[in-house]
């Protein structure tokens, strides 16, 4: 953000509970390609809920759920892709929910902060640290009937394998980056 593109100050914005307000909300990861190039995709089912405290970041808190199976990459070439990503890769059909739930939020700058988590994906519970940026944020938002607004984005570089996702290793790299982007209403 430059001087001229300052969000208004968290500690102007009401506290309380935010839902992520889906149509707004996108939620994308990057995997290297063959070595070659970075393959993007994204997911479709996703929902997540903050408990806001503006006056004292440190002590909100975020949790997502995610459907696995929603995993969308606009592969024409192969329709299949999409299937094999969330049952093959990330084995959704067993273990239909990825879910993320903050432990611990790091306030580091005025618009910059880092949330560390538990991320269960694939019946497989490990840390991750996500490095965030607030938006911006409106107390009273119009597109929303009059109620309170907040953007952040989250992204972090969680890697498949500490989940035990080793299927496609040979051609579809080890570290995601996971770059969520939530706004609430």
């Amino acid at each position: 953000l430059t001087a001229t593109q300052t969000p208004q100050a968290l500690q102007s914005l009401p506290a309380g509970a935010y839902q992520l307000e889906k149509p707004h909300g996108s939620l994308t990861f990057r995997v290297k390609h063959l070595g070659l190039s970075y393959y993007t995709a994204r997911f479709a089912d996703f929902d997540a809920t903050l408990d806001f405290d503006p006056k004292a970041p440190a002590a909100s808190h975020v949790k997502a759920i995610i459907n696995p199976l929603s995993v969308r990459t606009d592969n024409a070439a192969d329709p299949g892709w999409d299937k094999r990503l969330g049952q093959d890769m990330m084995k959704g059909a067993d273990f239909p929910q990825i879910v993320f739930e903050s432990t611990t939020i790091e306030t580091t700058g005025p618009f910059t902060g880092k949330v560390t988590g538990a991320l269960t994906l694939a019946g497989v519970t490990k840390p991750v640290t996500l490095d965030v940026t607030y938006n911006g944020g409106m107390a009273s938002a119009a597109l929303y009937a009059g109620r309170p607004a907040v953007g952040f984005s989250a992204p972090g570089t969680p890697k498949r394998s500490d989940f035990g996702l080793t299927r496609y290793a040979d051609f579809v790299g080890d570290d995601g980056k996971a770059a969520p982007r939530f706004a609430r209403a």
